[in-house]
């Protein structure tokens, strides 16, 4: 069956021109051209290259049978005129037997086909016709899509990057790509994914090849760290899909450069850690202010008045004689105060600036071990303290007291261990007790728990806590030595 070209209808009526200087060799192929089935319109003759200039200026065939032997143009260069006159219409060469090499080398320029005079007849004719112009409707095709292609790839407003599937070698880019990563496109074309990427990333690119050539390709754009060309970082968020290049399995890359976007991103979150850190810092100040004036209060009010009643007692006692009742409420006013004593020293300020912190947390250690049977072992051999900030000294102090407190009214532990350690780099703390522990996933973080981790996050530092029910806990604390721990110099 035909093709919609060659239907009956008046609109698809073929217009063919022949280009043939030759009467005879015209009439016989005229005559086969009314001898076919297709649908011809009009045949339009010339003899000359010249003449045939002047036609294709004027009208557009939907085909052109073309002789190589022209009066005024003979050979190839015939064909390759005629062919820039009218790159969109399809070319029938007509040749003679000692001609064909040169037939068949026109078709390697662009002609749709070739026929030999006096070897063909109307069925071949006509054949050649048909497929010629479907050709050239094809290959039209593919070159409109091309050319979309190439309007869609180099005028695009984003980068975008070919590359070779296995080699990883680029190769082609648009001009945007050029302008983002600062390379040339010559200069791009001799490296490869790696060059475009830190060293740290290499791993994580080579896990998600892997994945490509399982034939997993995440749609998904993702954000990248790439190296521009002065060695800059920018972050790229780039997509992938796979793509046919030159008959060759590839993959392109389209990037959007948000490097302005994360860096206003990592600024805002750099703004927001240092409000946090501002409102925990005045929360801490706060905090130990109220130690100190409940601590003030206590000492100077409340265990003064008890020791006044204390004084009413005994005075009574020698007035009235000792009773039971006197002795029994002597003894709760004591206790009392020594709750109070308690209280009040576990809440003023240590005395970190006169005795140091080592000696302070041994202090609060001693108090511990003073009222329950508890093995806790302290170890600080290697640590030196003396040019770190007495801010950072007291919250090392708080969190261990604090730590403490909570195995003492949660753990059930018989032994805790203490280290504080330091490095070249770091400040280390470990607390671990050998008592119930808990579900990490579903306890709660209680007040106890937010202050440690409050004053870690102050001072730049990282927390890990392991426990499991029944299995102990163990805390684990790491401090970068930085601005806000040492010493200014």
């Amino acid at each position: 069956m035909l093709s919609s070209a060659f239907m009956s209808d008046s609109n698809n009526l073929l217009n063919i021109l022949v280009v043939e200087d030759n009467p005879a060799d015209l009439f016989v192929l005229e005559a086969l051209l009314w001898k076919t089935r297709l649908q011809i319109g009009n045949i339009l003759k010339t003899t000359s290259y010249a003449e045939t200039v002047v036609l294709l200026n004027e009208q557009k065939p939907n085909l052109i049978l073309l002789d190589l032997s022209l009066t005024d143009s003979s050979g190839i260069e015939s064909f390759l005129h005629i062919n820039q006159l009218a790159p969109t219409i399809p070319i029938i060469v007509l040749t003679g037997l000692v001609d064909t090499e040169m037939a068949l080398e026109t078709m390697a320029r662009g002609a749709q086909d070739y026929l030999v005079k006096g070897e063909f007849d109307e069925k071949l004719l006509a054949k050649s016709i048909k497929y010629s112009i479907e050709r050239k409707k094809n290959l039209e095709n593919i070159r409109v899509s091309r050319e979309l292609y190439s309007s869609l790839f180099y005028n695009n407003p984003m980068a975008i990057y070919i590359w070779d599937m296995d080699t990883l070698q680029i190769l082609e880019v648009n001009g945007v790509a050029e302008k983002e990563y600062g390379y040339s496109k010559a200069e791009f074309l001799v490296r490869t994914l790696w060059d475009l990427r830190p060293q740290e990333s290499h791993a994580e690119l080579k896990r998600t090849l892997e994945n490509y050539r399982q034939g997993q390709f995440n749609r998904a754009s993702r954000i990248w760290k790439h190296h521009n060309r002065k060695g800059e970082t920018i972050f790229m968020e780039i997509s992938t899909h796979p793509i046919d290049y030159n008959g060759k399995q590839a993959m392109m890359s389209i990037a959007h450069n948000v490097t302005s976007r994360i860096t206003l991103e990592r600024k805002l979150e750099e703004e927001r850690v240092m409000k946090q850190k501002e409102i925990a810092e005045a929360v801490i100040v706060t905090q130990e202010k109220e130690r100190h004036d409940i601590s003030r209060e206590l000492h100077d009010n409340v265990n003064q008045q008890l020791t006044v009643a204390m004084m009413y007692i005994a005075s009574a006692e020698k007035k009235q004689g000792s009773s039971d009742l006197l002795k029994q409420s002597a003894n709760y006013v004591l206790n009392a105060i020594e709750e109070i004593r308690s209280l009040t020293k576990s809440l003023v300020t240590p005395l970190i600036k006169d005795f140091g912190l080592v000696k302070a947390i041994e202090s609060i250690l001693e108090d511990v071990g003073a009222v329950k049977e508890m093995k806790m072992e302290f170890t600080a051999d290697n640590f030196y303290e003396d040019d770190i900030e007495y801010d950072f000294k007291l919250s090392i102090f708080r969190i261990i007291q604090e730590q403490v407190n909570n195995i003492l009214k949660h753990a059930d532990a018989y032994e805790v261990n203490i280290r504080l350690s330091r490095t070249s780099g770091h400040i280390q703390l470990s607390i671990t007790d050998d008592g119930i522990g808990f579900d990490l996933m579903q306890q709660k973080k209680g007040i106890g728990l937010y202050n440690i981790t409050t004053r870690v996050e102050l001072f730049n530092g990282e927390i890990r806590i392991d426990t499991a029910p029944n299995k102990g806990c163990a805390m684990h604390i790491q401090f970068p030595l930085s601005e806000g721990i040492l010493l200014k110099r």
